[in-house]
């Protein structure tokens, strides 16, 4: 019995979800530039949630496809890769007229970030059909943009401390290093919440939400530090290429 083909105009849903990626992403440039930072990043949580949901609907719909694939692609590095650099610079490095070298660094740290997502996206698209869908090999591209713009919500104003700038660059510069790493990452798309624990899950779940309604710059920049060097706890060790 052949399996029911989807209909036509289930194709367009995830694409909608996609495009409204690029919306917000796009936006989040538009307000960085006017040096509304705390909704530019707003932006771009917002986009990152249209990112999960477009590959999700995709797969419940039964509408994958290579068009989608890369055009999800296409759409991450403007949202995930130029709006957070963008956003970064703006507010790192916006003060910095009088400090040549502080204002290269910055520009330096937000390009790396650029280049080694789009390295980073490029990789994953030829490496789908034979990486273990558990794991990510190196960072994910939005959580380096969550880690980024994390930093901006835990501190709102414009830098003007030209070591905090050094640190943050520095700290930039490495979670770009991490995306273009062989380190595995847990992808949680086979995560399965354990029967005998559901009330675990449940309190933590709880807990999660009181941080973030109490302090949720402060969470969500916990929450990407942990992901960020769970692997060297765990231990998972590096990805080892296949061999035919």
């Amino acid at each position: 019995m052949n399996k029911k083909q989807p209909k036509k105009g289930a194709f367009i849903l995830p694409s909608l979800f996609t495009i409204s990626n690029l919306f917000f992403g796009f936006s989040a440039i538009l307000f960085a530039e006017s040096g509304r930072y705390q909704v530019a990043c707003l932006f771009v949580f917002v986009a990152a949630a249209m990112d999960m949901l477009d590959g999700r609907i995709a797969r419940l719909t039964g509408t994958e496809s290579q068009f989608g694939a890369e055009l999800d692609s296409l759409v991450d590095i403007v949202s995930f890769g130029v709006a957070p650099a963008f956003i970064f610079f703006h507010w790192g490095f916006s003060n910095a007229l009088n400090d040549v070298f502080l204002k290269r660094l910055g520009w330096a740290a937000a390009f790396i970030f650029v280049s080694c997502g789009a390295l980073r996206l490029a990789r994953f698209n030829i490496q789908k059909s034979v990486v273990d869908s558990k794991y990510f090999v190196g960072v994910p591209i939005p959580i380096a943009a969550i880690f980024t713009i994390s930093l901006v919500l835990r501190f709102p104003e414009p830098v003007e401390s030209p070591l905090f700038s050094y640190i943050v660059s520095m700290a930039v510069i490495f979670v770009s290093l991490l995306m273009v790493s062989k380190i595995k990452y847990y992808s949680f798309k086979k995560a399965k919440i354990k029967k005998e624990k559901p009330y675990s899950f449940v309190i933590v779940i709880i807990v999660l939400f009181a941080g973030l309604v109490i302090a949720p710059a402060t969470i969500l920049l916990l929450f990407a530090i942990f992901y960020l060097i769970h692997p060297f706890i765990l231990r998972n060790g590096k990805y080892k290429e296949p061999t035919s």
